[in-house]
């Protein structure tokens, strides 16, 4: 039995082949289903830091850290990202930790010649997250874990009917998906054919098309404030072929080209189309993981910020005051 993790409602799930997707988690879920497996997962945490831009160049910049691994400078708007760490891990439930910032603060000083040295008080917002790393089990459990692959392992267990996915990076989905098709009609579930290109982004002809439609509906020169990008760049790039029914919803009513929070890129036509096909259940599914504002701007920036009450109602409705207390803690809305 499951549980709808917003409404509470019970909820009995029946399928005919379970994939176990679930990344740092899938080891728990083996156990809870009584699945035996000959992996299992040593986990690393990694770390960035998001601070103010560095440089103007626009490109990334690798370096290697103390430790030997690879270390990143990448840009993301007005800011940059910095990172990573590496750090052996018991649980996919972790946090950032001081020894974490200072270690990636004193690798970024140490490499690049700075105007002033980041410190602390220059970071305006933390990823973390842990990366499953595949190994046998029963194997030697002194390995030194910075030497793992990230390769990935798909395991079938053919009573229990369920495919477990080990280890593994975003990079490979594609070969991995594979993987796991073969396997599921292995178990006797037929596959609908799938276009052979569905994960390829639309052709330079459609770009095309569609940044003339935007010129034409005298959008091509409207730049975000934050960024500097304008709208048909930003929604091409984003939502891909979705933009254009975007695109048309401006031009019907171009009051929908106007930011959604004051001083930033996001505009009122992506509310609409994130309110509606992109799931948005919390403020964090827009701030963190879909806008990424959350990375761009601190907690209590994003607060004061004009038209964030706005937004809370235009996404939620009756329940946009709630939804705001709930992800500021209670804060004043504008």
């Amino acid at each position: 039995m499951a549980k709808d993790g917003v409404s509470g409602r019970p909820l009995e799930i029946r399928c005919r082949v379970l994939v176990n997707a679930a990344g740092a988690f899938v080891d728990s879920l083996n156990a809870a289903a009584g699945i035996y497996s000959g992996y299992r997962h040593v986990l690393s945490k990694g770390v960035h830091l998001v601070v103010p831009r560095i440089g103007d160049s626009g490109k990334v910049l690798a370096f290697f850290a103390d430790d030997g691994r690879l270390f990143f400078a990448i840009p993301m708007g007005n800011r940059t990202c910095i990172g990573t760490t590496d750090t052996r891990v018991d649980t996919p439930d972790t946090t950032v930790t001081d020894r974490d910032r200072d270690f990636i603060l004193s690798n970024i000083n140490a490499r690049l010649n700075l105007p002033r040295p980041l410190s602390r008080s220059d970071i305006i917002a933390e990823r973390c997250g842990v990366r499953p790393l595949v190994v046998p089990r029963g194997g030697d459990a002194t390995m030194d874990f910075l030497q793992l692959s990230r390769r990935h392992v798909v395991e079938t267990d053919g009573e229990g009917r369920q495919i477990s996915i080990f280890g593994g990076k975003l990079t490979d989905c594609v070969n991995v998906g594979e993987e796991v098709c073969r396997q599921v009609a292995g178990l006797g579930v037929p596959l609908a054919r799938r276009p052979s290109h569905w994960c390829v982004e639309p052709g330079k002809g459609e770009r095309a098309a569609f940044l003339e439609r935007a010129r034409e509906a005298g959008f091509a020169d409207d730049r975000a404030p934050d960024t500097g990008e304008s709208l048909a760049e930003r929604l091409w790039r984003r939502y891909g072929r979705k933009a254009g029914a975007m695109l048309e919803a401006v031009v019907r009513d171009p009051a929908l080209a106007a930011p959604a929070i004051a001083g930033t890129g996001l505009r009122r036509c992506e509310i609409d189309h994130l309110r509606d096909r992109e799931m948005i259940v919390t403020l964090a599914d827009l701030l963190r993981r879909r806008s990424k504002l959350a990375l761009l701007y601190r907690h209590e920036e994003l607060m004061a910020m004009e038209g964030m009450a706005e937004l809370c109602d235009r996404l939620f409705g009756n329940q946009g005051r709630a939804k705001f207390e709930d992800y500021f803690g209670g804060g004043a809305a504008d």
